[in-house]
C-alpha cells in the first residue's frame, strides 16, 4: 500500500471519527431546552364560625360551678379553625336574680372545629350558680351568647 493510499484511508477514518463527534454534538443541543412563564394561585376567604345552643348534660343549682356549657359548633371553611372564646360573651338570665347569680367563664384552651363541621359537639365554657340565686331562678334557661376569635388550624 502506497502513501497515498494510507493517507487517503487515515483521512476517511478521521473524516468519519470527526463527522460521528459533530453529529453527536448536533444531537445534544437538539435536547438542551429552557424556558420561562408565569402561574398564579388565589386564596380564598374564611368564613365566620357559629354556634348553636345544645342540649345541657348537667343542670344548674344554688352552688353549682363549673358545670359544662355544650354547643353545637358549625365551622363552613375547608380546614379546621381554633375558636378562642372571649369574656365578652354574655348570660341570659331571664327572671333570675340578682343577674349576677349566674357566671359565665369561658373554656380556658381554644375550641377545635374541624374542616367542614356541621353540629360539632363543643364545650365553650362552664357555669356557675351562686347561693345568692332565688326561686326565680329555678327551672329557667340560660342563654349564653358566644363572642371570641378564630384561626385556621392545622388538622
Amino acid at each position: 500500500m502506497g502513501i497515498a493510499a494510507r493517507l487517503t484511508k487515515r483521512t476517511a477514518i478521521i473524516g468519519t471519527v470527526s463527522a460521528v463527534a459533530i453529529a453527536g454534538g448536533v444531537a445534544f443541543a437538539a435536547w438542551t431546552i429552557s424556558g420561562s412563564g408565569s402561574a398564579s394561585a388565589q386564596a380564598g376567604s374564611a368564613s365566620a364560625v357559629s354556634f348553636n345552643a345544645a342540649t345541657p348534660t348537667q343542670n344548674l343549682y344554688p352552688g353549682a360551678s363549673g358545670v359544662p356549657v355544650h354547643a353545637s359548633g358549625v365551622n363552613t371553611n375547608p380546614f379546621p379553625v381554633d375558636f378562642t372564646v372571649s369574656n365578652a360573651s354574655t348570660v341570659n338570665a331571664g327572671a333570675c336574680t340578682p343577674t349576677s347569680a349566674v357566671v359565665f367563664t369561658p373554656a380556658a384552651t381554644a375550641v377545635h372545629l374541624p374542616a367542614n363541621a356541621t353540629g360539632a359537639d363543643v364545650v365553650v365554657g362552664t357555669i356557675s350558680m351562686d347561693n345568692t340565686a332565688d326561686n326565680n331562678c329555678q327551672g329557667v334557661s340560660f342563654t349564653i351568647t358566644i363572642a371570641g376569635s378564630g384561626v385556621s388550624a392545622s388538622s
